[in-house]
């Protein structure tokens, strides 16, 4: 698209560009800023097959129970203080879902490389653990289930002698590219500019690697206000497709300067997710039961949502107040 394009769609037009078979990236990490909203409106359209990079937690968790996702290539499955991630752990160990682990750092790195266009980087990590175990690789798997193979390395990675310095064995690392990545943000602008507060994760490499974008925001902004600061901005709007705005789309994760973690409903979730029976019941009453995130957030009701605003001198809620 052209910069100047006007991106702005609802949130079901931005899901129903995402195909089954699809490598998705959903932006930031386990309990913070993460597109919950997405994930719901994903799950309503019923995708399947869909790959995901870097984790799963929070957002990832829900797709994997619900059938949504087949494989995982990443480095944590887990929901931070509330321990494992409950509906991908079952469905492991059911043979329902395979996960392919890579290192944290090989994360960084692959995601560096799809964004600067090298098909892989050299690197150490991970030399001596069973990341690099071949009995435990799901790669081939993993290609054959994508809807674009080409998006999975031949390999999951390549260990040769360094050719520059002598100094032993390196692995190169391929490089990390998704279909579609999806950033829930605080602020974005019509055209695409996105900026955020906080913790960046792997979302500023991710944009530039994969082929469709797909910004989520707790506001949208003109986007003359993000260019009169624009050190701030992170995501441009060169690298965007789409743009959603969908207040609390992070419920229950945090978003700084907006909201605070909703622990109660994260805890009252992960119990849920232990068993088949007990996740299906949950799937029906947030997400199938409700037409829209609209409707969820009614749902949650007003007094909860206010009692998670953040306090403005910290960015978050502070428990004493």
């Amino acid at each position: 698209m052209q910069a100047k394009t006007n991106k702005l769609v609802s949130l079901n037009e931005a899901i129903q560009t995402i195909h089954d078979g699809d490598v998705l990236f959903m932006g930031s990490f386990i309990d913070s800023r993460r597109p919950m909203a997405a994930a719901h409106e994903i799950i309503r359209q019923q995708k399947k097959r869909l790959i995901l990079l870097a984790q799963c937690s929070l957002a990832e968790d829900i797709l994997v129970g619900s059938g949504c996702a087949a494989a995982w290539r990443g480095c944590y499955t887990g929901m931070a203080t509330f321990g494992l991630s409950p509906a991908t752990l079952r469905k492991i160990e059911s043979g329902d879902f395979f996960p392919d682990e890579i290192g944290h750092i090989d994360i960084i790195l692959g995601a560096m490389a799809a964004m600067v266009g090298s098909p892989f980087v050299a690197t150490r990590a991970t030399l001596g653990s069973d990341v690099l175990n071949e009995q435990y690789s799901r790669n081939e798997y993993i290609k054959d289930l994508a809807g674009h193979p080409e998006m999975i390395p031949h390999q999951k990675f390549v260990l040769m002698e360094d050719p520059f310095f002598d100094e032993g064995v390196i692995k190169l690392q391929p490089a990390m590219p998704a279909d579609v990545a999806i950033i829930h943000v605080q602020q974005a602008g019509e055209k695409g500019t996105a900026r955020i507060s906080g913790s960046l994760a792997f979302d500023h490499y991710f944009v530039h690697g994969a082929r469709t974008v797909i910004i989520t925001a707790e506001q949208v902004v003109p986007e003359e206000y993000l260019r009169r600061d624009p050190n701030r901005n992170q995501i441009p709007c060169t690298a965007v497709d789409m743009v959603v705005e969908v207040p609390w789309g992070a419920h229950p994760s945090q978003v700084q300067n907006f909201y605070d973690t909703d622990s109660q409903f994260i805890k009252d979730y992960v119990t849920a997710a232990k068993s088949e029976e007990m996740f299906s019941q949950w799937i029906q009453e947030w997400v199938f039961k409700v037409n829209s995130w609209d409707e969820y957030l009614g749902k949650l009701g007003a007094v909860r949502l206010q009692k998670l605003r953040s306090s403005p001198p910290f960015g978050y809620r502070p428990r004493n107040i």
